[in-house]
């Protein structure tokens, strides 16, 4: 019963796409005079897809699903499929395929690659910001999910390197919000931020102003010692920062500070790992399974 469900829904799924789709669904000598292996209507469909030719490529991956429905290519066919979704940026369909591969096939080595095709279609959307972040959150989960469900996989590179990159976007975002407070005189609500950004995000590119800001609404508050600790840390960390220069000279006044070039290591420094914005990739494409 589950099965012939979720092949109807498939199929419904399928039939909500353009108009010249349907016009070649309807036709039915598409499918009667097919003379087509499913491995070579697969290889057609990837060549389609190549070609950026997509709604013929769903017409031949839809032939597979009606004419070789016990293939093994039947099941590859939904996730690439729900890949040409991605690629037309109808990331409700995408998600809504990856989900009927995850149900449907269970115990299938690809489920990796619809777990990561859903955490995709969030992660496409981060730069579309708002508030609430929701979008950054529900991807940073997801593929969060897939390192601990699926360690060692073939997408795990590509995945740490995309976390990263969410990192610094909540990182920056939270920094904006900390900023403000700290523009409205509201020192209380900024450290909120700034702290999350510490424990959280700590190597993210925000980290050496947020480390510095930390410093200054200390001294202003005159909490002298837990000036001189995040001054530390950044001391220690990033010497050479201009975010260090500006907090040294914030707590320049303090005898541990000028009577001693090394002050900072009489605070236990604390090691951070700043990511390297180089070594970024943005590259947010998709390959076809083969």
């Amino acid at each position: 019963m589950k099965k012939s469900i979720l092949i109807l829904l498939f199929f419904f799924i399928i039939s909500c796409s353009n108009n010249d789709k349907d016009e070649f669904k309807n036709d039915q000598s598409l499918y009667e005079n097919n003379a087509l292996d499913d491995y070579e209507l697969f290889e057609l469909a990837n060549n389609y897809i190549n070609s950026n030719e997509f709604e013929l490529a769903l017409i031949e991956l839809d032939k597979i699903e009606v004419l070789y429905p016990s293939s093994p290519y039947a099941n590859k066919s939904m996730l690439v499929t729900a890949y040409i979704y991605f690629l037309k940026k109808d990331y409700e369909k995408t998600r809504a395929l990856a989900d009927m591969y995850k149900s449907y096939y269970p115990g299938s080595k690809d489920i990796v690659y619809a777990n990561y095709l859903e955490a995709m279609t969030y992660y496409v959307l981060m730069k579309k910001s708002n508030y609430s972040q929701e979008n950054t959150n529900l991807a940073l989960e997801k593929f969060n999910f897939i390192l601990n469900a699926y360690p060692n996989s073939e997408y795990e590179i590509d995945i740490l390197t995309k976390i990263k990159l969410i990192n610094n976007n909540l990182a920056a975002e939270k920094l904006g919000v900390a900023k403000y407070y700290s523009d409205k005189g509201n020192s209380n609500g900024a450290l909120v931020y700034l702290l999350d950004i510490f424990s959280n995000h700590s190597s993210s590119l925000s980290i050496e102003e947020t480390l510095f800001l930390i410093t200054k609404i200390y001294y202003s508050l005159d909490e002298y010692e837990l000036a001189k600790k995040y001054a530390s840390i950044l001391a220690y960390n990033f010497p050479k920062s201009e975010w260090y220069q500006k907090s040294y000279k914030v707590i320049n006044g303090l005898d541990e500070v000028s009577d001693d070039k090394k002050w900072f290591e009489k605070f236990n420094p604390i090691k951070l790992l700043k990511q390297n914005e180089e070594s970024y990739s943005n590259n947010s494409s998709i390959q076809p399974i083969n």
